[in-house]
């Protein structure tokens, strides 16, 4: 039995043993319901990776089923949605794809308490997700990204409450991946946060946090981040909501080398402000902040962003969206042992994705796509852009449930 096959089934096992022991408990109140769905894609890249150089048009197709299950109680949640993605790239780069996503999602009730874990296997392309995450790692190759957080919430007052959570990521870089300057890593964090309702409108929070960033095959390279941050939401009205927070980021880079073991230490204030404003018919979310992120190139890195997301709908079939980001990348290490020297320099990265969702039957709709990339790196006046479209056609059929 391979990979897929055999997490699938060990997926369906844990998905259905959670949901059986949560409809025993409380069998009355028990509902359960599987939605699957069929999407197929096609792209136009003029520019995949971003090269720097003149390149050749790049187009692709997918063909991706999913399904969508859920299943819930008086006390207990559980969420996930099974996807897989066939894609295959031709012209500038010929290659065939497959993708995995096996998420779970937990959350378990008591009096005062709330049990949760989120969690899974996520195999993907590191061109499309870690690029838009962190804005660097422009390599072609496909990426095992396991992750698994516990969480426990409790109530100890009314407005006073405390969450103590872990998140551990284990990233796995497929093929000759290290030749691409790609190293797989591993990722815990610790977080307690206590959370304190103001008023009706008001809140705060304040967290404590612990990671550590370990790639072995970097000569046993180590980071450690100690870190505090405090922050704040406030609701104008229903429509209209600002958050903001931040603190510093104590960080100690340890890589063994021929002479020994070698040291550089950072701090770095990170920072977060959002604002959500909602209509009848739509959504605008803008997003500032800096923030630490983990990254296959090999270090962690300091990314600098502002985000927007926007949806609108303009009929009840009909709705456009538009989700853009600037960014500014750096390492978060000044020595040249841990960032890798010239091979890492200030990078700005941009992307907009304007598209068009249009739902022409009860189970069908269509997506049409527009994006533009761009990146700039320090000290070259050279650039790398693409432009790229997307045609993607979903169908969705009925919704199976069971209550009881």
């Amino acid at each position: 039995m391979g990979m897929a096959p055999r997490w699938a089934f060990v997926w369906w096992m844990t998905v259905g043993s959670v949901l059986m022991m949560g409809g025993q408990r409380t069998a009355s109140a028990a509902e359960w319901s599987i939605e699957p769905s069929m999407s197929v894609r096609g792209e136009y890249h003029s520019n995949l990776l971003l090269a720097l150089e003149p390149q050749l048009s790049t187009y692709a197709y997918w063909i991706s089923p999913a399904v969508r299950v859920a299943g819930a109680t008086e006390t207990l949640q559980v969420g996930s949605r099974l996807a897989f993605d066939y894609v295959e790239y031709q012209g500038e780069r010929d290659a065939k794809i497959y993708n995995l996503h096996f998420p779970l999602s937990v959350q378990y009730r008591q009096n005062r308490s709330v049990w949760g874990f989120t969690g899974g296997l996520d195999r993907d392309n590191t061109l499309r997700s870690e690029l838009l995450e962190t804005g660097v790692v422009l390599a072609f190759a496909q990426r095992n990204l396991w992750s698994a957080g516990p969480s426990w919430t409790y109530s100890v007052t009314e407005r006073l409450s405390a969450q103590t959570s872990y998140q551990y990521n284990k990233a796995d870089y497929q093929g000759n991946s290290e030749r691409l300057f790609l190293f797989d890593y591993e990722v815990h964090s610790a977080n307690e946060t206590l959370s304190y309702t103001v008023t009706d409108k008001d809140s705060i929070q304040v967290t404590g946090l612990y990671t550590r960033f370990a790639l072995p095959a970097r000569g046993n390279l180590v980071a450690d981040t100690f870190g505090a941050q405090m922050g704040g939401t406030h609701l104008f009205s229903e429509d209209l909501t600002l958050s903001a927070s931040g603190g510093p980021r104590f960080i100690t880079n340890r890589v063994d080398t021929r002479i020994g073991t070698l040291e550089d230490t950072t701090t770095v204030w990170v920072f977060n402000a959002r604002a959500v404003k909602k209509w009848e018919r739509g959504t605008l979310s803008v997003e500032i902040a800096r923030d630490i992120f983990p990254s296959g190139f090999g270090l962690l890195i300091k990314k600098e962003h502002l985000l927007m997301k926007a949806d609108y709908q303009i009929t009840d079939h009909l709705t456009v969206a538009i989700n853009g980001q600037a960014s500014v990348i750096n390492p978060v290490a000044t020595n040249e042992l841990f960032t890798g020297g010239a091979r890492f320099r200030e990078t700005r990265f941009f992307h907009i994705d304007p598209h068009l969702r249009w739902r022409f039957a009860e189970y069908w709709a269509i997506d049409l796509g527009y994006m533009y990339s761009r990146r700039e790196l320090e000290g070259t006046d050279r650039i790398g852009e693409s432009h790229a479209v997307r045609l993607l056609v979903t169908y969705v059929p009925l919704k199976f449930s069971i209550s009881r």
